[in-house]
């Protein structure tokens, strides 16, 4: 199999040397943009290493020194950065560019093209591909917004996620590939050759660098009576859901009086008859009984707390012993241009998980369409299906009798001065098959550092459930990196309690890296994945499927993976954690082909935006919403 390339410009030479000036660090010294730490050899203790304050310009009581490009990695990066920008300086180069130092961020960005929405950017930023053993720069593209615009569809067009006609840009991967390919062939004489301090030239590739590909196994889902298939919709469809509900159900639509028209067409199309052939209907597909017998409404006099609270109470009253309800609520709302949601959607959700009656909301603005109603009703029963508790479906777990948690944090700001005023954590607790068990507020901190401390303690009052009991491994998702300390303390928390495997992931679904392959569409096939450094992957969850290498929507970005805290003699393992973060993305009960993010990651950001929504509420309690139903759907 062809590889892989990646957006990566390796240097032809990678062993070089380059000039510094250099003295031990002092505790007054403070970091800027010309004055930076790092560890380098002892000059008075050969074979051991100190902390040196480091510039590429003469300073008081540095020493000149000369150093090689494998001595300090992070330091190599900074001077090839350094370099390429002294080589722009002197030139008159075709765009214009900016030296970008922020964070964890730091690059060289040429503008490409504006617009009045904002700026196009394609960027260059220093990388050592320790998989290769190669120094070069990460190549990308990207759209930065103007600070006084509001986001809509002309930023996404700008941004490649839709087409010129506004719909999902299913030639992402191929207008992504054109742009960088035609900066390089345009620019490269400006940055191709880098002269070093020392007066050597560094070459820059001017083709992306190929990488060697590997595959994890295809994604597989579990239906009723255990019958397996590679398609969520047809498996449920053929054999059944996974778990149907053991009791009949109530629906109760809420709406404004405005609706009732529309209602009655989402009344149609869930019961299977305005859209038989995109869905025969909730009882053929999730055995559920739906019939004017079942269904009652509520009519929405406005929208203040008082009249929403008297539709509640309303639903309660059709509450009957040994069957569930559900809420379904009909709203207008503009979610590109308002917000996520509406401050009556965020009163009403919160009321109703307060009450333990799920709710499932169906936007008039996005859906009142017959065409959008059409393809969007499947969805909405299967998220109905899941709320009530039923299981559609599981996938086939790698590891059996996995525990996986994934950590989620969200904040507050205080309105006056913008700053953090309250900190959040939350863990969502599966296992490797995708069966979601339940949610944990872990911490409501003033503090942003007592949050990994609820955490241990939490994590070992969970290992000690009842329900946690037979599991032999636990595997953390993590959407950012956390200290090795922090997960030792963690791994011996749960070690405490009994003997299982203990592994840390970080998983970043926007990050920087790209690749692109030589099929004509210039799309990766779906579960293919790359090895970028030890412990550090690329994975594609989204992709071409072989024997139909047909793209019809936009594909996402390649996920990056980290494993925080293998040892050596675990590595082996992991392709094997690999494949269920894989599956766990074909897990997800919001939809039939629903977004490619494993639910340990997916979920905990849908919680964070709604733990920021709960927050402006009077009665909000954070612990109302640790419970093992998946309200958040």
């Amino acid at each position: 199999m062809a590889g892989i390339k990646l957006n990566f410009l390796p240097l032809k030479k990678n062993k070089f040397e380059f000039s510094i000036y250099k003295r031990l660090k002092q505790d007054t010294d403070e970091k800027t943009d010309d004055l930076f730490f790092y560890h380098l050899a002892d000059d008075a203790n050969p074979g051991a290493k100190a902390q040196y304050a480091i510039s590429f310009k003469n300073f008081d009581g540095a020493t000149f020194a000369t150093v090689s490009s494998f001595e300090s990695i992070d330091l190599t990066k900074r001077y090839l950065l350094s370099a390429l920008e002294s080589e722009l300086s002197g030139k008159e180069t075709i765009f214009p560019f900016e030296v970008r130092h922020r964070l964890a961020t730091h690059q060289v960005e040429f503008t490409i093209g504006e617009v009045p929405e904002g700026k196009k950017i394609i960027y260059l930023s220093p990388y050592f591909l320790e998989d290769q053993s190669k120094f070069g720069f990460i190549i990308d593209y990207k759209f930065a917004k103007a600070p006084d615009v509001v986001f809509d569809k002309s930023i996404q067009f700008h941004s490649l996620s839709l087409d010129h006609q506004y719909r999902s840009n299913k030639n992402f991967y191929a207008d992504k590939f054109h742009l960088l390919a035609n900066f390089i062939e345009k620019t490269y004489k400006d940055w191709g050759i880098i002269t070093t301090s020392g007066g050597d030239a560094i070459e820059v590739a001017g083709q992306l660098n190929e990488s060697p590909v590997f595959s994890l196994s295809k994604k597989e889902y579990i239906f009723n009576n255990n019958n397996t298939a590679y398609s969520q919709f047809q498996g449920i469809k053929n054999y059944g859901p996974f778990r149907k509900l053991a009791e009949d159900v109530i629906f109760v639509f809420l709406f404004e009086e405005r609706f009732k028209s529309f209602a009655n067409e989402l009344y149609l199309s869930l019961v299977g008859k305005s859209n038989p052939g995109t869905f025969p209907g909730f009882e053929p597909i999730f055995k559920v009984t739906i019939n004017v017998q079942n269904v009652k409404q509520v009519r929405l006099e406005n929208y203040q707390p008082e009249s929403l609270k008297l539709a509640i109470d309303k639903v309660k009253e059709f509450q009957q012993p040994g069957k569930k309800i559900i809420g379904i609520y009909l709203e207008d709302y503009d979610n590109d241009r308002e917000g996520p949601a509406s401050h009556a959607y965020y009163f009403l959700k919160y009321q109703f998980i307060k009450n333990d009656i799920p709710l499932q909301t169906v936007n008039y603005r996005k859906l009142g369409d017959k065409n959008a109603l059409k393809w969007s009703t499947s969805n909405i029963a299967l998220a109905i299906f899941s709320k009530l508790g039923g299981i559609p479906w599981l996938v086939k777990p790698n590891n059996n009798n996995c525990l996986i948690l994934g950590i989620g944090s969200a904040h507050k700001k205080d309105p006056n001065t913008n700053k953090v005023s309250k900190y959040f954590a939350y863990s969502v607790c599966l296992d490797s098959s995708g069966l979601y068990k339940k949610l944990e507020v872990l911490a409501d901190e003033d503090n942003q550092e007592h949050y990994l401390e609820r955490l241990q303690s939490n994590l070992v009052n969970l290992l000690k459930s009842d329900l946690l009991a037979n599991y032999k491994s636990c595997v953390l998702h993590l959407p950012f990196k956390i200290k090795r300390d922090e997960i030792k303390a963690l791994s011996q928390a749960a070690q405490s309690v009994k003997e299982l495997q203990f592994v840390a992931i970080k998983i970043n679904t926007d990050n920087k890296f790209f690749g692109f392959s030589n099929h004509n569409t210039f799309v990766p096939y779906e579960s293919n994945f790359i090895k970028l450094a030890k412990e550090q992957y690329l994975v594609w969850f989204e992709g071409l499927q072989f024997g139909r290498e047909v793209v019809d929507k936009r594909l996402a970005s390649p996920v990056h993976i980290e494993f925080l805290n293998m040892d050596k003699e675990e590595e082996q393992d992991e392709k094997s954690f690999l494949q269920d973060v894989l599956n766990l993305s074909g897990a997800n009960w919001r939809g039939f082909n629903a977004k490619a993010i494993p639910i340990s990651i997916y979920y905990s950001q849908i919680i964070a935006s709604y733990m920021e929504g709960f927050e402006n509420l009077e009665d909000y309690e954070e612990q109302s919403l640790s419970n093992e139903k998946p309200w958040f759907l």
